[in-house]
């Protein structure tokens, strides 16, 4: 007897077409509704920590090369130490954490139960008992006293402080305002004055260029740190860099002297600073004296 060989199955078009349709759908449902697998994360892996924000009252439009600290808002200049400090506002945390981005969480104070005191009443039925009962001991003046001055001690304590906080603050608040203006300065009112201050400086720089260093052909870039009061007074001239050369540094100090005073501050400007710093550097180069 012979085998008929089995004829294979015979794919229709209507089976490619319900294929297709399915891997249409499959396809289409993927993309709307962004099914992706990932691998599951390794119970190893360590948690990125988080970062300390010290938060500020002001901001401005300056950007600092490399802040000291992260906060929610721009500070460049701010502050009224040379030390880099952490803010002593009265909203500020009293220290930093010990570990990075973990906020300092305040022991809760465990309750103990009180036990009740019990309401049975010992009574002594004969001449001489063993059972003793504890009797309330008399408190003295002086400790019926010492209770009494305890919260007013407390009371005069924190009264002290916020005396001696209220005179910090008033003191800071009684401080001249200062303003720091340098090459990244981008207030048009503070970079206006900036801008008028430099030309001033060096047209007149200019003008009167040191002959020692023309004839030493002496050049070099210096840095300074002029301070100037609202009425366009010279305060002070402070050398933030040498040139490596005295002769350049003494010229330069003598132009801002020789050009001073300055036009004094505008209205708006005087809403914003009472004193305002000007560090710029300085470039003796070629016979020219140019600010940048």
């Amino acid at each position: 007897m012979t085998r008929r060989p089995v004829a294979p199955p015979k794919v229709t078009s209507s089976d490619r077409l319900g294929m297709t349709v399915f891997f249409a759908l499959l396809l289409h449902g993927i993309i709307i509704l962004g099914v992706t697998f990932v691998s599951s994360p390794s119970a190893k892996q360590k948690i990125p920590p988080s970062l300390d924000v010290i938060l500020v009252n002001t901001s401005n439009s300056e950007t600092p090369d490399k802040a000291d600290f992260l906060a929610q808002t721009t500070q460049d200049g701010g502050g009224n130490t040379d030390e880099k400090v952490r803010r002593t506002d009265l909203f500020s945390a009293p220290t930093l954490s010990q570990q990075p981005g973990m906020a300092q969480l305040q022991a809760s104070r465990q309750q103990t139960p009180i036990k009740k005191q019990s309401a049975q009443k010992s009574f002594v039925t004969q001449k001489n008992s063993t059972h003793k009962v504890a009797s309330q001991k008399k408190q003295t003046s002086k400790e019926v006293l010492e209770q009494i001055l305890k919260p007013q001690q407390k009371n005069e304590r924190a009264a002290r402080m916020a005396e001696e906080l209220s005179l910090t603050l008033q003191e800071f608040s009684q401080r001249p305002k200062e303003k720091f203006l340098n090459s990244r300065t981008k207030e048009y009112i503070a970079a206006s004055y900036m801008r008028g201050w430099i030309d001033k400086v060096e047209r007149l720089g200019n003008a009167d260029y040191p002959d020692a260093a023309i004839r030493n052909k002496l050049s070099g870039t210096l840095i300074l740190d002029v301070v100037i009061n609202s009425d366009g007074t010279l305060k002070e001239i402070n050398l933030r860099r040498s040139s490596g050369h005295q002769i350049l540094d003494d010229a330069a100090k003598r132009i801002v002297k020789m050009s001073s005073p300055f036009a004094p501050f505008s209205a708006k400007l005087q809403k914003q600073a009472d004193i305002i710093h000007i560090t710029r550097s300085w470039e003796f180069q070629s016979n020219q004296l140019r600010s940048y």
